[in-house]
């Protein structure tokens, strides 16, 4: 059999559809699909953010089904994964689909770490931060708020 045409799409940062259609061919009867998933690039994911998720991942889906929905389990957020699928038949095993990558939304980041806060002067502090642990996509700014204490 020929190799599915596949097509990946992120739902939210920790969930995405993945879909693939076969080539139509009367001569076998679909009996499973091979799903692999797998991170693009494990090294850019903090150990931390990852809790325990594996790097790659292998499902088998019934042959009337066409279709994985992969929920928050399995996936980090704003994070790059390839997926590629496999056709076994009444007449063996397919070659596998080209891998198609993905990618899963942003999601808020974890708290910034170390904040401290100084009094440089009767009008001023200095406060400084460590960026969070997981940044689950683009910082594009930090949002520092204050509120004056009544002093007695």
């Amino acid at each position: 059999p020929q190799p599915p045409d596949v097509l990946p799409n992120a739902l939210t940062a920790t969930s995405a559809n993945l879909t693939w259609s076969c080539p139509l061919e009367k001569n076998y009867t679909v009996i499973s699909y091979s799903v692999n998933v797998t991170q693009d690039n494990p090294n850019s994911v903090d150990a931390e953010c990852v809790h325990g998720q594996n790097l790659s991942y292998y499902f088998t889906v019934p042959g009337y089904q066409r279709y994985l929905h992969l929920m928050s389990m399995l996936l980090v957020p704003f994070t790059s994964y390839s997926f590629a699928v496999l056709v076994k038949t009444t007449e063996g095993e397919g070659k596998p689909s080209t891998p198609r990558s993905f990618t899963t939304l942003q999601a808020p980041p974890t708290s910034p770490l170390n904040i401290s806060a100084s009094v440089l002067s009767y009008s001023s502090l200095l406060v400084s931060w460590s960026p969070p642990t997981c940044s689950n996509g683009k910082i594009l700014g930090y949002t520092v708020t204050y509120t004056p204490s009544r002093g007695i």
